[in-house]
């Protein structure tokens, strides 16, 4: 199914199940707007006039609409899209410019020929109690001065030439309103306190009063068949725009794109009028709904939805983290290092799939994703569209998170969690640099977003990891001065990329991040080996005479870039500068010192024992010696938490848990 299909077929589905046109819920929620319509939100600095009137027509009042306050309102074919100097006016609501004629006479006859238009129709087929009120009161011409006086009472002003308003406010700079732009809508006042006043944003009656006039008027023209619909109808080739004027469907002014075929553009593709408003309306309600879609940045957009949950009331998001055995993810969550997480909240469905709490998935259900990118200021890119089956969906999740799950530090619940890190902090991990707030942030926004882009068809479709990301990641893990108040997160991170990696590439089933003495792999060995000086020199600074934790940077962690890349070398090194904390220890803490001596020994012998191991000493470390490093370093910090030392423990007391 192409996306305009899928988009379509949502539209219709909602429109049959009465989710289209809930204006009650304008200004709380996104709303799916009705055909032939569409909205504006008032930015709070002048921009949007709502006019009062009372039953009979009569002006009561007019007020500037608040900041983020939407209006619903009707449009044509050709305003929908105007530009620049080109006059189409909106049937209804529009700008001063349109509805005051002392501003431009041209526009406002243009503008009374399309109101009227509509206003014969309603008389003749579809009364309309508000459309009539509405045009009487328009039809006396007092908008601009009625405007004024109201919005202004009580102020020093002057009515420039130009028709702007000069406010003078005594003790602050005057400032200049320019009216001809100021958006104007209306409301009428109903005096029965069981009655809600009526207005062109919310009266369903007027906008199913417009959309009659509009399908009448359509049946009228040339009817071709719709390539989406299948049905003959009115078809255009002009469509709307969703991001600014940027546009999803358009016809390229170069017309070598389509000569040789086609004699014109317009042979190319055939989309009815109400087809491509159901289209257009579909994306536009969901890149409006936060359930629905996720910003990469100012351009790129991630739009998923469910053919039977178009709103995701199951919060179902490609870009969150996944936690299933942790009831854990808020929206403000921060982790150990400060790292405020990125994406939606873990959708509580997805988990309990994963736990196999929940087995009751439509079949016939089916879900959609899509990246949207404003590519210049006329198109928009389908960059990725996927269609597949619900149940399809949520064992893919599970296949994700199963590939990529590590152990993560919840500074919220004080303990490691099983956790899948979001797709912003693995591309913020892989391609950021630590700032001064103590997390890793990407600030190349289209790299942040190329990134993402490449990571979503590893959860759809099972794509292999790409191997640059895990090379990137490998390389930043080997400069650990890098990261100060991020290295645990950035570790845990670089985990998850390189289990995803290993179970791609390597044929592995299972990496785990316990520690299997069993491994002989080299990479892996040395990791073990740094874990355990770091961890021994950690030991020696607590073990003083005072008893006080000396904080400093370790051997182990400043000598860890080197050791990555030439490990035999380094670890010469790094044994004569830890002999003075192994004597240390041996002298404060004599059993934890004969601990580590022997499990070093045990390591080095099972390093010496490993094939080839001369000739591979001193190559560079693969990701197995991060994996290495991590497991030995949490199995002494389990064997430190489950059993309390002491200073008088012998040789075997150190070796058990």
């Amino acid at each position: 199914m192409s996306v305009l299909d899928a988009l379509y077929r949502t539209y219709n589905y909602a429109l049959n199940n009465n989710m289209a046109d809930q204006a009650k819920m304008l200004n709380q929620n996104a709303v799916l707007l009705p055909v032939f319509h569409t909205n504006k939100r008032s930015n709070g600095s002048n921009d949007i006039i709502e006019i009062t009137l009372s039953e009979t027509g009569e002006f009561i009042k007019a007020e500037w609409m608040p900041k983020d306050q939407i209006i619903i309102f009707p449009v044509t074919e050709n305003s929908i899209t105007r530009s620049g100097k080109v006059i189409a006016p909106h049937p209804l609501c529009d700008e001063l410019s349109y509805l005051a004629s002392e501003i431009d006479s041209d526009k406002h006859l243009e503008y009374l020929k399309v109101l009227n238009n509509w206003f014969s129709y309603m008389e003749k087929e579809n009364e309309n109690r508000l459309l009539r009120i509405l045009h009487g009161y328009i039809l006396q011409d007092t908008i601009f001065e009625d405007c004024i006086k109201s919005l202004f009472a009580g102020s020093n002003y002057i009515v420039n030439n130009d028709f702007s308003i000069l406010l003078n406010s005594g003790d602050h700079a005057e400032k200049i309103i320019r009216m001809e732009k100021v958006f104007v809508t209306f409301q009428i006042e109903v005096k029965a306190s069981t009655e809600a006043n009526l207005s062109v944003s919310t009266d369903r009656d007027i906008h199913i009063n417009y959309i009659d006039y509009i399908r009448g008027k359509n049946s009228e023209q040339p009817q071709e068949q719709c390539d989406i619909s299948g049905e003959r109808t009115y078809c255009v080739s002009r469509h709307r725009g969703l991001m600014g004027n940027s546009k999803l469907i358009s016809i390229s002014n170069h017309n070598e794109t389509y000569y040789g075929r086609f004699v014109n553009g317009e042979e190319i593709v055939h989309i009815g009028y109400e087809t491509s408003q159901k289209v257009h309306l579909m994306l536009k309600y969901l890149m409006e709904n936060s359930q629905n879609r996720k910003r990469f940045d100012d351009s790129c957009i991630l739009i998923n939805w469910f053919s039977d949950d178009i709103n995701n009331d199951e919060h179902i998001s490609l870009t969150s983290n996944i936690s299933p055995y942790d009831d854990l993810l808020d929206e403000d969550m921060e982790d150990d290092e400060g790292y405020a997480t990125l994406g939606d909240s873990a959708s509580s469905a997805v988990n309990d799939y994963i736990l196999g709490k929940r087995i009751d998935i439509n079949i016939d259900g089916k879900f959609y994703v899509m990246i949207l990118d404003k590519i210049s200021n006329g198109r928009i890119s389908v960059k990725y569209f996927r269609e597949l089956p619900k149940s399809d969906l949520f064992e893919r999740v599970e296949d994700w998170y199963h590939s990529t799950n590590w152990m993560y530090y919840s500074k919220e619940k004080g303990r490691y969690i099983i956790q899948t890190p979001s797709l912003f902090r693995l591309t913020d991990t892989i391609f950021g640099i630590e700032n001064e707030k103590g997390f890793v942030e990407c600030k190349e926004s289209k790299l942040r977003t190329k990134t993402i882009e490449r990571l979503i068809p590893c959860i759809i479709d099972h794509k292999k990891l790409p191997q640059d990301l895990k090379n990137r990641m490998l390389h930043n893990i080997c400069n650990r001065s890098s990261y100060d108040k991020s290295w645990n997160s950035v570790l845990a991170v670089a985990c998850s990329i390189f289990k995803k990696y290993q179970l791609d590439y390597l044929n592995k089933r299972k990496v785990s991040e316990m520690l299997d003495t069993s491994t002989l792999n080299i990479s892996y060995l040395y990791g073990r080996l740094l874990a355990v000086y770091e961890k021994l020199e950690q030991d020696a600074l607590k073990s003083g005479a005072s008893g006080n934790d000396e904080k400093r940077t370790t051997n182990a962690e400043r000598l860890w870039t080197a050791y990555t890349k030439m490990p035999g070398r380094t670890l010469r090194i790094l044994e004569e500068k830890i002999r003075p904390y192994k004597d240390r220890l041996k002298k404060n803490r004599y059993g934890t010192a004969i601990y580590y001596d022997k499990l070093l020994t045990e390591i080095l012998n099972q390093l010496n024992g490993t094939e080839s191991f001369g000739q591979k000493k001193n190559r560079a470390l693969d990701e197995n010696f991060v994996f290495g490093y991590y497991a030995q370093k949490q199995d002494l910090y389990r064997k430190q938490e489950n059993k309390k030392e002491d200073d008088n423990e012998d040789q075997n007391d150190g070796g058990n848990e």
